[in-house]
């Protein structure tokens, strides 16, 4: 393990237990109200429209990765020139 991959691992570790810390020293406390309002969960559930944009650049930024990773086909031209 080189320098700069420790160093990673340790500014990484650092600021997942600073982030616990802030959050114990916080004590948010969830308590249970009763209203049934949803926030996000109901927002985005109404708006459809959002979750089918986002699924759709997901599936097209899938296919972009797979085609990259994929060797690149020769043309036919490319072949005959080679014989001759």
């Amino acid at each position: 393990m080189n320098r700069n991959q420790l160093l990673v691992i340790v500014v990484i570790t650092a600021l997942l237990t600073g982030g616990v810390l802030v959050q114990r020293g916080l004590d948010v406390t969830t308590e249970d109200t009763g209203s049934d309002d949803g926030g996000f969960r109901a927002w985005f559930w109404s708006y459809r429209t959002l979750d089918l944009a986002v699924q759709v650049g997901l599936l097209f930024a899938g296919a972009l990765g797979v085609a990259a990773v994929l060797p690149h086909e020769r043309d036919e031209e490319d072949d005959l020139c080679n014989w001759l």
